[in-house]
Formats: C-alpha cells, structure tokens, sequence
C-alpha cells in the first residue's frame, strides 16, 4: 500500500501523544510510517447532530495527526446498519464496520452491562456522570466491550430521558400513576416505570407520535434531543426535568483493526477519540439547553423536580438495583454507587 511519513519526537512514539492532530516539533529525529488506510464509522444522528459533529471531529483529527494517511468515512443515522444502532455494533465486532458510536441502550443488546448506567436515579447531575465514566466504573464497562472484541475509544452523553405528557405536571410517583408511558423496550427503564406507577407501553418509535397525538399515549420518556427531532412538543404539555434515567454513547473500534495497528497510530486512534467525545458530551448539554429553551417558547410547561422527590423515586426503585445486581452485576453496581451489594 502507499505509505505516508510524518516526524514525530522519539519521546512520543514512547509516551504517546500529547495532543491529538498536534505537530511535532522541528527536530524531530524518528520516522513513522502509516499505511494509507480507510476506517469507515457509523453515528446516530444526522451530520449536525453532537454525535454527527465528533465523528466528523475524529475524522479530521485522525487525517491531520496521520498526514493524510487515514481517512475516516462518516456513515451518518447508521445507513449501513438500516438505522440501528445494536446492527452496527455487531458490524463492528464482525469486522464489517471498523467503528461506531452507539447508545447504552443500544448496546445492552449485546450485554446488559452496558446498560449500568440506566439504573435509576445513579446519577444526581450531567457532570457526576460524566465522573463515573472517567473513572473505575468507566473502566469497568470498556472491559465489558473488550469482552466482545471492541475497544473502546472514549464514552458521550445520549443524556437523561425526560419524561413528556398530556395530562398533568409530575412532581411525584403519585403524578405518574395510572399514565400511559411509552418506555424504552428494556427490562430495566420498564421495570422502574411500572415501580413509579405508569402503565408501560412500548411500540416502535415512529409510530409514537401519532399514538400521542390521538391519545392511546399519554406520554414517552425518549431523551429530549429525541423526541425533539420527533416534534413530541406538539403534541405533549408537560415535562418534567430529572435525573431518572441516564444514557450514554460508547465509541468503539474492532478490536482485531485496533490490535493491528502500530503503537503509535493506537495512540492516536484514543487520544482522538476521547477528544470527540468530550466534544460531544459539551455539544450535546448545548443543543439541550437550545431545546428547553424551544419548547418553553411553544408552550410546554418545564417542570424541574426536586431534590426530595428524586429521593422518593429512588428509594422505590430500589428493586432495579437489587435485580441488576443478583441477574447482571453485582461488580457493576457497586462502582457505580459506591455501596457493598
């Protein structure tokens, strides 16, 4: 294959690099060589989305910090997948993809580990999350990925499922009783919600609109950028702002492609993916704060809930926890809330 030469410090090729995309400097004293290659990467989310634009990130960063060598193609809404983000993720891990950035929801298809970090209530904000992901726990679910032949590249924020409905503020589990939710087609966000009270519904997204529309629903939990793009504000009149249900992204590389490369270009391979994703966990806080901003103008009543009624739908969902623990991970819950299970 072709090959193209960039000069980096011997330090470097040592240490790692420091910046991804950044230069060396003008006495540099080794050659590394990179095959000219193509890595194709398949996002949620169109090419304006938080996920869209740190693909696009990583692409340009993987360009420049190679020379040229590498060229990263963006498949935008999973084409190549039909939309969905679980098919990617087995691309990937077949070797049909080389990357792709996919939700926890998502993920929990190929283990339900991955979904950890959905228990309800683990987190009380945005940036405790982003902690837990940085750390141990972290850790922990890249070598969940490991375990099937990803390597994991950094975690983004999908954020926390906001409730929306029709009917009546919800402050408290007792608002929730007896609604008609739409939920997410997982054990776990069903098993919370029917604890709150709701009557759980799942269905396919597309058709959630119109069952919103005319009243088979009440409301959906999708995360705000979601139901967003689905025009849920139309036909929905309250929102509650809490911290229930979280969701991340984990962008993953074929762990065979990974293992193949030479230690430098492994390094740049992580250094600028954990790059895009912090860019894209501040892209994703903005577009929501834009959001908010939005459908307060439309007339959707925000409710922010409280710190003494999180507590209250805590406590009744304990049984998610214990559950998780004793049937997933034990190991699991524990990193991530700090408490012997």
């Amino acid at each position: 294959m072709k090959k193209w030469c960039i000069f980096l410090l011997a330090l470097a090729s040592l240490a790692g690099l420091t910046a991804c995309g950044g230069q060396p400097a003008a006495d540099s004293s080794q050659v590394i060589e990179f095959e000219a290659q193509t890595w194709r990467l398949s996002c949620s989310g169109g090419a304006d989305s938080p996920e869209g634009q740190a693909a696009a990130r990583f692409a340009a960063a993987v360009s420049d910090a190679t020379n040229g060598a590498v060229t990263v193609e963006v498949l935008t809404n999973h084409q190549t997948a039909g939309g969905d983000g679980a098919a990617a993720l087995e691309a990937v891990r077949e070797g049909e993809l080389d990357l792709a950035i996919v939700s926890s929801q998502e993920a929990r298809t190929l283990d339900r580990r991955l979904e950890a970090v959905s228990l309800p209530f683990l987190f009380s904000s945005a940036q405790e999350a982003e902690a837990a992901l940085d750390g141990a726990a972290g850790d922990a679910l890249r070598d969940v990925l490991a375990e099937h032949r990803l390597r994991c590249l950094g975690m983004g924020e999908e954020g926390f499922r906001c409730p929306t409905n029709s009917l009546h503020v919800v402050t408290s589990p007792a608002d929730l009783r007896g609604l008609k939710i739409r939920v997410a087609d997982s054990p776990l966000v069903e098993e919370a919600y029917r604890l709150w009270g709701a009557d759980c519904l799942t269905a396919a997204w597309p058709m959630v609109f119109t069952a919103l529309r005319t009243g088979t629903m009440d409301g959906q939990e999708e995360p705000l950028m979601t139901a967003d793009a689905a025009a849920v504000q139309e036909v929905q009149k309250y929102l509650t702002r809490w911290t229930g249900i979280y969701g991340c992204y984990y962008f993953c590389m074929n762990q065979e492609l990974y293992e193949s490369l030479s230690p430098a270009l492994r390094d740049i391979a992580d250094q600028c993916g954990g790059d895009a994703m912090a860019e894209q966990r501040q892209l994703h806080r903005q577009r929501e704060t834009e959001i908010l901003s939005g459908w307060s103008r439309a007339g959707v009543l925000v409710t922010e809930l409280t710190a003494e009624a999180a507590a209250e739908f805590r406590t009744l969902a304990q049984p998610c926890y214990d559950r998780f623990a004793e049937e997933v991970s034990a190991e699991l819950v524990e990193l991530l809330t700090g408490q012997p299970q």
